[in-house]
């Protein structure tokens, strides 16, 4: 739209008032926003609405198992802290890539050590489970990028690939790590538990982001009947457009420049408290894009730099619990 703007930028959520005035409601189908000047168009956001009425059973499947995993995935991982630019409510978890917290790691995946060692210990951790994992949300992310919007996908692809940036689907990472096909995204980020968070852009890269919204039970399973979440609604203030989530019954993808468009998702509530909107975005860390870009410049070479994977940390962890074994024994 060419009109584009926040109607209310005073606003700390965008009141159901202001939603109602000057907002259009998005709820099913395929929609694309985009502004027109003269012959040239200039896409800015594609959502995709999927009821459960039509979804194949594959596709349920796929839905399950990506939300089992990244639940799972809470015990090797930190919470996203409150004190985080834009969170307000509910929770936030990462996996993935990111620019390294450790002196002489370059990059290197969301883990929690600490967590990490106590699954370890505990026997709850399977290396190979891991990778088979994220191979599988990998791929399958991808797809449903790709089904709904190609050329978004394309270059998310291009750009991940031709940078060398590691992949979500890669557990470990080196300058000859071989990508698969469709590999377009370093890292995702997910939420639960009534999450809302303030106006904002993201800090990525100036690229697509998929964006995603499943509803679930609160032990996790896909609430197909019975979900009960009122508000939550998804806002792009300055396209003045929403998702409708309280017309929707499946599953909703966007596609939107998360770092171009002020964006943000309004507080919600589960009447009976048995269930929570579980939402996911995929995207390529600015900062590990420059970490990134400066290894393959060279300005790390002669220093004891790495990559921080699964290897190490698993490595790390597995010295630890030998240690504590022989201290043990004296």
């Amino acid at each position: 739209p060419s009109d584009s703007c926040d109607p209310a930028p005073d606003e700390f959520f965008v009141s159901q008032e202001t939603l109602k005035t000057y907002y259009k409601p998005l709820y099913k189908n395929k929609v694309r926003v985009f502004s027109r000047k003269g012959k040239v168009i200039e896409n800015h956001m594609i959502a995709k609405f999927i009821s459960f009425d039509q979804m194949k059973e594959e596709s349920k499947i796929g839905w399950q198992k990506l939300v089992a995993f990244l639940l799972h995935r809470q015990n090797f991982v930190t919470e996203v802290s409150k004190d985080n630019a834009a969170l307000i409510s509910g929770k936030m978890c990462a996996k993935g890539w990111r620019k390294a917290m450790v002196a002489e790691e370059i990059v290197g995946r969301y883990v929690n050590q600490a967590k990490l060692l106590r699954q370890m210990k505990e026997m709850n951790f399977n290396f190979e489970d891991e990778a088979e994992g994220f191979e599988f949300i990998g791929c399958f992310l991808s797809e449903q990028f790709r089904n709904v919007a190609p050329g978004s996908h394309q270059s998310c692809k291009e750009y991940l690939q031709q940078q060398s940036i590691p992949s979500i689907t890669q557990v470990n990472h080196t300058s000859n790590t071989t990508y698969f096909p469709d590999d377009f995204c370093s890292a995702i980020t997910y939420t639960m538990d009534d999450f809302s968070n303030k106006a904002h852009r993201d800090r990525d890269t100036d690229n697509w982001t998929l964006i995603g919204f499943i509803p679930i039970k609160k032990g996790g399973l896909i609430a197909e009947d019975g979900f009960d979440v009122e508000g939550g609604e998804f806002v792009i203030r300055d396209l003045k457009v929403f998702i409708d989530f309280s017309k929707v019954n499946g599953v909703v993808l966007v596609i939107l420049k998360t770092s171009k468009f002020v964006h943000q998702t309004i507080s919600s509530r589960s009447k009976s408290g048995f269930y929570t909107r579980f939402g996911f975005s995929c995207q390529i860390s600015r900062k590990m894009s420059h970490s990134i870009e400066k290894y393959m410049n060279g300005e790390y070479e002669g220093n004891n730099y790495t990559f921080g994977t699964y290897d190490l940390y698993a490595n790390k962890a597995k010295e630890i619990i030998k240690t504590k074994k022989k201290i043990s024994k004296k």
